[in-house]
């Protein structure tokens, strides 16, 4: 390590994140993963508000994704890509609160007082998602996944989610690629900790999942994916009400 590098290091403002405040709360990382953040560049701004378009999804999530990967500090041995792919918005968004120290606030219709209210965007305010007793006891805490009908559940992550998307671009140019909208792509959530999938692996995988599968198999995993969507929704509540995350924050000018 240079030395200004070292010194840049001691000198460089940081804040750990406790990841049982992420959506996922902490249930599928390891218990050495840690994670800080730190605060976003001027560089890292101008590029993030340079020709945004504000109608370009893929385009919104690469820089949200570029922003949360250029200002995170990981444990050894871990990566952005290990991150699961329910926490980056959130992570984007408390880097976003720590650069600009003061809240990130959603803009909702508040039904009591008939007019438009902000909500802060923070774990004080987010509706976890509260899964049952029974339910929880077949989490292994040693795994970090849960175990249920001999399948080992985990979301998936930040680097499955775009080995899965690199692959089907690349099928996109294929003749048959409109099979491709058709297939179920639930092995993602059996995949554990993984952080990578080649092309060969993705192949065997849709296979399995969509033609080798006995249909009792093929009904577990599809329960199993079912049963924990709610832990891959984004909400709020005050006052017992819940605020949808279809109510706005301002991607475009978030950092004004």
């Amino acid at each position: 390590m240079r030395l200004t590098d070292f010194i840049k290091g001691i000198f460089t403002k940081k804040k750990k994140i406790d990841v049982k405040i992420l959506p996922s709360q902490g249930l599928f990382y390891k218990e050495d993963f840690k994670i800080s953040i730190k605060k976003v560049t001027k560089k890292d701004i101008l590029e993030y508000e340079d020709r945004y378009d504000r109608e370009d999804l893929g385009l919104i999530l690469a820089r949200l994704k570029r922003i949360v990967e250029n200002n995170i500090i990981l444990s050894k041995g871990y990566t952005f890509k290990h991150i699961k792919s329910i926490d980056v918005i959130f992570i984007f968004l408390e880097i976003v609160k720590f650069t600009k120290n003061k809240p990130v606030q959603l803009e909702y219709f508040n039904d009591e007082i008939g007019a438009i209210d902000k909500i802060d965007f923070d774990e004080k305010n987010f509706n976890y998602c509260k899964l049952s007793d029974e339910v929880m006891k077949k989490w292994d805490a040693e795994e970090r996944c849960f175990i249920i009908k001999g399948y080992k559940f985990s979301l998936p992550s930040i680097g499955i989610e775009n080995s899965l998307t690199n692959f089907l671009i690349k099928k996109s140019y294929e003749e048959d690629s409109s099979n491709y909208n058709e297939y179920n792509y639930n092995f993602t959530y059996f995949l554990g900790d993984k952080a990578f999938i080649n092309f060969d692996e993705i192949e065997n995988l849709i296979q399995i999942f969509n033609f080798d599968m006995e249909p009792e198999e093929f009904e577990k995993t599809n329960d199993l994916v079912k049963m924990f969507i709610p832990l891959q929704r984004y909400s709020l509540v005050k006052n017992n009400k819940i605020i949808e995350m279809s109510s706005k924050i301002n991607l475009e000018e978030i950092w004004k």
